[in-house]
């Protein structure tokens, strides 16, 4: 059967974005208040983008928006997307493949996670008698068990992208898997792939080499170009990734030199990697500590002490980087990776999104002291209520 990204309504598309939001104003100490200017959030809201809203003629269309619809109620595009596959999970065609990963395993695999495994989470889906699938990357722990019945924690904020491939694509994508992120697979099913050492879908559920061979890439690849019309591109995007043995921070040292460009970074910010120089000595990465989605029409504001996502943006050439691994001193020693492309409608989203201005029913008292209560200690520049190093204040 033909695989690919499904959209909000079930239709083929190309890729999308999903920018899943915290809980809010429920209770939990997310630091954003809830008044008349915060709606609360459950934590399953979500705002979504894809090829087809990109692609449509009216520029006015062409907005990133709050969904209709809930993650944890089997709607909309990721669930839509995961359905196509493993509906059929019990029976799949024979034709029909995935790999599964993330490093912290769903409760119902009932193993301990592997900590010389990649910090990766995603889902590989294939068919190899179409050629067709698509590469799910995105930031839940314990996400995704197609047996369970219920969804991981909705706590934190979480990103989420995927995007139609060709067969060809995926096998380049698991190679640099085997040797980079270094995945914790917990569910596969390879279809009728030969178990041959040739084959890097194969390859990529057996066993890592114990001590890899120190190693950062970049690939550059492109969407399969699902559902387009005349005149409108397929994506081209990079694959960054590095392994264990490198041993060197993912996006101060990679991915900011490899688009060439200043960086901001949305991660789980528990390290102590100050603002410095990236390895090319050129270029710099800073640490976005509130997010914002009010500019685009969904009044949700929350600090990164509730975000768990992993994304980044450049501050000129209008990259956006989603990842799976974090921006912190502990995870240079694991695997991981991210996605990055170019798209001037989502990166000027992000941007206008990635704000240090105190959230409703905040101070900017309060929102001074908890960014310098956050901040990485070797860091010692003055600090501004008003904006933090990096991030515009707009």
């Amino acid at each position: 059967m033909e695989i690919s990204a499904l959209d909000e309504s079930g239709q083929k598309v190309d890729w999308w974005f999903i920018y899943k939001v915290p809980q809010l104003g429920l209770g939990g100490n997310n630091g954003t208040g809830n008044n008349q200017n915060n709606d609360s959030a459950t934590g399953y809201e979500y705002v979504y983008y894809d090829s087809t809203i990109d692609a449509n003629p009216d520029p006015r269309q062409r907005i990133i928006a709050k969904s209709n619809n809930l993650i944890n109620l089997d709607q909309g595009a990721l669930d839509r997307t995961l359905d196509s596959v493993f509906n059929s999970h019990q029976h799949p065609d024979p034709t029909t493949g995935w790999i599964i990963y993330n490093d912290e395993y769903p409760a119902s695999v009932g193993k301990h996670d592997d900590a010389a495994k990649g910090h990766s989470k995603g889902v590989l889906a294939f068919d190899t008698e179409t050629k067709t699938g698509y590469w799910l990357l995105h930031s839940w722990p314990k996400y995704i068990d197609p047996e369970a019945t219920t969804y991981p924690t909705p706590k934190y904020g979480q990103t989420y992208l995927c995007i139609s491939l060709d067969l060809d694509s995926i096998n380049k994508i698991a190679a640099l898997m085997v040797n980079h992120q270094e995945p914790q697979i917990y569910d596969c099913n390879i279809a009728d792939i030969p178990k041959e050492a040739d084959q890097p879908l194969y390859v990529l559920t057996q066993p890592l080499t114990s001590s890899p061979a120190p190693s950062s890439t970049s690939i550059d690849l492109q969407s399969a170009g699902v559902n387009l019309p005349a005149g409108y591109g397929k994506l081209p995007f990079k694959v960054i990734a590095k392994n264990r043995e490198w041993n060197d921070d993912f996006w101060n040292d990679l991915v900011g030199p490899t688009l060439g460009d200043d960086m901001d970074d949305e991660t789980w910010i528990r390290g102590k990697i100050p603002p410095i120089a990236d390895s090319d000595g050129i270029h710099k990465t800073f640490d976005i500590k509130y997010i914002n989605l009010g500019p685009l029409g969904a009044h949700w504001a929350w600090p990164e002490t509730s975000d768990h996502a992993k994304w980044g943006i450049t501050l000129h050439e209008q990259w956006i980087c989603i990842a799976d691994i974090n921006r912190m001193v502990s995870q240079r020693k694991r695997g991981g990776g991210g996605i990055a492309f170019q798209n001037t409608i989502l990166w000027s989203a992000l941007s206008k999104t990635s704000l240090v201005l105190a959230p409703p029913a905040t101070s900017r008292t309060d929102t001074a002291q908890l960014i310098m209560d956050t901040q990485h200690p070797n860091y010692e520049a003055p600090l501004k209520p008003q904006q933090a190093p990096g991030l515009s204040s707009e």
